[in-house]
């Protein structure tokens, strides 16, 4: 029995020698493209440094600043702005002095009697009501003065009235009214006539002593001095008749003179009675 056993190694071939190179070739390729790619990666990538807050253990990254590059501003902006309204305090030197603040004073606790009445009066509203009273009393005072008491401010008016004959002493203790009576009706001036009726009437009250008559005194003030009498209510309504046709200057017919001449005659009749 053969113990030896022979070997033989496998030569190479040329296919495989082929096939050796090829493999040997294409890896020396791959090594510088990997290392040229890795080169390009590293060169573009830049880390910005890392700062640790050791306290709270926030990560915070800062990046590096960049100089401030000062830039100089042209004459022309410069003025164009001075020109302008926003920038006016720059041409005043008296704007720049601030304003003194108004010093407040501090209000006590409590309120006296007449802080409370001017809070009152200061509000608006209640304000123009009282001047709108103060208007109308100082209105109603002119009126007493001048129409009741007869002063008449304007002297071309006091004078057409003397013309007229419309303007007569009131002295009633020297008039004769029966003929001016008579004179006015024939003249057919209405309203003159109904004054001298009511100035006999009061002639006739003054000598019963039911009023006391002065040249100043007021129709107001005989009605006053004559309520209680008798003839209080007819002695009024003459009133108000001859305010109406003398004051307010309103004309008459003759029939409603006919009906006032009658209601003096029987007033006349009734006081002498």
């Amino acid at each position: 029995m053969n113990y030896f056993v022979s070997y033989r190694l496998p030569l190479p071939t040329v296919k495989n020698l082929r096939f050796v190179l090829c493999l040997a070739a294409l890896l020396s390729c791959i090594a510088p493209v990997r290392a040229q790619d890795e080169e390009v990666i590293a060169d573009t990538v830049i880390a910005p440094p890392v700062e640790f807050n050791d306290d709270n253990g926030i990560r915070s990254g800062t990046l590096q600043e960049q100089q401030p590059e000062f830039r100089q501003v042209p004459d022309s902006a410069i003025r164009s702005m001075q020109k302008r309204k926003d920038f006016g305090y720059a041409n005043d030197p008296r704007s720049w002095e601030r304003e003194p603040q108004p010093e407040i004073k501090a209000k006590p606790d409590s309120k006296g009697f007449w802080e409370y009445f001017y809070d009152f009066f200061s509000v608006t509203t209640i304000r123009r009501f009282t001047y709108g009273l103060l208007i109308a009393f100082f209105a109603f005072v002119v009126y007493r003065i001048v129409v009741v008491n007869k002063l008449y401010l304007f002297s071309s008016y006091r004078k057409a009235r003397l013309a007229r004959g419309e303007e007569e002493e009131t002295d009633i203790a020297d008039i004769n009214f029966d003929e001016k009576i008579k004179q006015t009706i024939a003249a057919k001036e209405h309203r003159l006539a109904v004054r001298y009726m009511y100035l006999k009437a009061l002639h006739q009250l003054n000598d019963k002593q039911w009023i006391r008559y002065h040249v100043d005194g007021t129709n107001h003030e005989y009605v006053t001095q004559m309520s209680g009498r008798k003839l209080a209510n007819e002695f009024s309504f003459l009133t108000r008749v001859y305010d109406y046709v003398w004051y307010g200057e309103f004309a008459i017919t003759d029939e409603q003179f006919d009906l006032v001449q009658k209601n003096f005659s029987h007033f006349y009749n009734a006081v002498n009675s």
